[in-house]
C-alpha cells in the first residue's frame, strides 16, 4: 500500500489515522481549521517579469527584436573590399587624368621637310599611349566594380538592403565588359572595311558589313543603359553603407561620384570612411553600435 502524506503539511500519515500526527489536520480531504488570529500569511513570491532587451539596442534596432546589431567578420571583409575598390578607382582616375595632361599635342604629330615643302603626318605613338592608358583604366574599373559587388554581396547575407545593390553592381560589371567587346568588334568591322576599300578611299557598302556594324552599335546602346542602371545601384549601395555604419562620408562620396570631375574626391571620402569604420572594429572586441 502506498504511503500517504498530509495534504496540509506534507508529513507522512500513520496508517488508519484520522488526523495528522504533525499538524493535527484531518485526513480525507477535510480542510484544515482556520489559522489562529495574528498568524502571518504564508509568503508568496511573484513570478519575475519577462526579460526586456537593452534599451539602446531595442530603440536602434526594432526590426531585429531589440538584439545586438549583426556586426562581425562579414563587416570586416566587406569594408576591406570597399577600401580596395576605392583604391583601384583612384588609381584608374589618376591615370586617365594625369597621362593626357603630360602628353602634349605635338606627341600626336610629326613634321618633316621635303623638296616641295613641309609634310605633317600623324604619329601613332601618342595614340597608343592613350589607348594603353584607357585599357589599364578599364581593367582597374572592372576590378573596382567586382570588389564593390563582393562587399555588397557579403553584407546582403545578414542585411537584405544590400541585395539589390549587389545585383545591380554585377549587372554594371557585365554591361561594361559587353560594351568593351562590342566596341572592339565594331572597330574590327571598320578596320576591315578600310583595308577593303584602301587607305584614303571611300568605303563602299560592298566593303562595310552594315548589318554587323548596326548590331554592334545596338549592343553598345543597350549595354550602356544597363550600365547606367547598375551604376545607380552602386551609388545606392554606397549610400546604405553610410546608413548601416552611421558614417556620413559614405553618403557624401556617393553623391560626389555622380559628377565625373568630383569622382576622385568621392572615392577618397569612401576610402577614409571604410578605413575609419574598420579601425573601430579592430580596436574593440565588444559589440559595436553605430549611429
Amino acid at each position: 500500500m502506498a504511503a500517504r502524506f498530509c495534504s496540509h503539511c506534507g508529513s507522512p500519515l500513520v496508517a488508519n489515522s484520522s488526523f495528522c500526527a504533525s499538524c493535527g489536520a484531518p485526513v480525507g480531504g477535510i480542510p484544515p481549521p482556520p489559522a489562529p488570529p495574528g498568524t502571518p500569511p504564508p509568503l508568496t513570491f511573484p513570478a519575475p517579469p519577462p526579460y526586456a532587451p537593452y534599451p539602446p539596442y531595442a530603440s536602434a534596432y526594432p526590426a531585429a527584436g531589440g538584439g545586438p546589431p549583426p556586426f562581425g567578420e562579414a563587416d570586416r571583409n566587406a569594408l576591406s573590399h570597399v577600401s580596395l575598390a576605392a583604391i583601384l578607382g583612384l588609381v584608374g582616375a589618376v591615370l586617365i587624368i594625369v597621362v593626357p595632361l603630360f602628353t602634349p599635342l605635338f606627341a600626336f604629330t610629326s613634321a618633316s621637310t621635303v623638296g616641295s615643302g613641309t609634310s605633317v603626318s600623324l604619329d601613332l605613338s601618342g595614340l597608343f599611349l592613350l589607348a594603353t592608358t584607357g585599357a589599364i583604366t578599364l581593367v582597374f574599373t572592372v576590378i573596382e566594380l567586382w570588389f564593390f559587388r563582393q562587399a555588397f554581396g557579403t553584407l546582403a547575407v545578414g542585411d537584405r538592403r544590400f541585395s539589390t545593390p549587389a545585383t545591380l553592381t554585377l549587372l554594371a560589371l557585365l554591361a561594361l565588359i559587353i560594351i568593351v567587346v562590342a566596341v572592339v568588334a565594331l572597330v574590327a568591322v571598320v578596320y576591315q572595311a578600310i583595308l577593303c576599300a584602301g587607305v584614303g578611299n571611300t568605303i563602299t557598302s560592298t566593303c562595310l558589313n552594315v548589318g554587323a556594324a548596326l548590331a554592334m552599335i545596338a549592343v553598345v546602346a543597350i549595354a550602356a543603359i544597363v550600365l547606367l542602371v547598375g551604376y545607380i545601384g552602386l551609388l545606392i549601395g554606397i549610400w546604405r553603407l553610410g546608413t548601416r555604419y552611421g558614417q556620413g562620408m559614405f553618403q557624401a562620396g556617393a553623391i560626389l561620384l555622380i559628377f565625373p570631375l568630383l569622382g576622385i574626391v568621392g572615392l577618397i571620402l569612401i576610402l577614409v570612411a571604410a578605413r575609419s569604420v574598420r579601425g573601430k572594429f579592430d580596436s574593440t572586441a565588444y559589440p559595436m553600435t553605430f549611429g
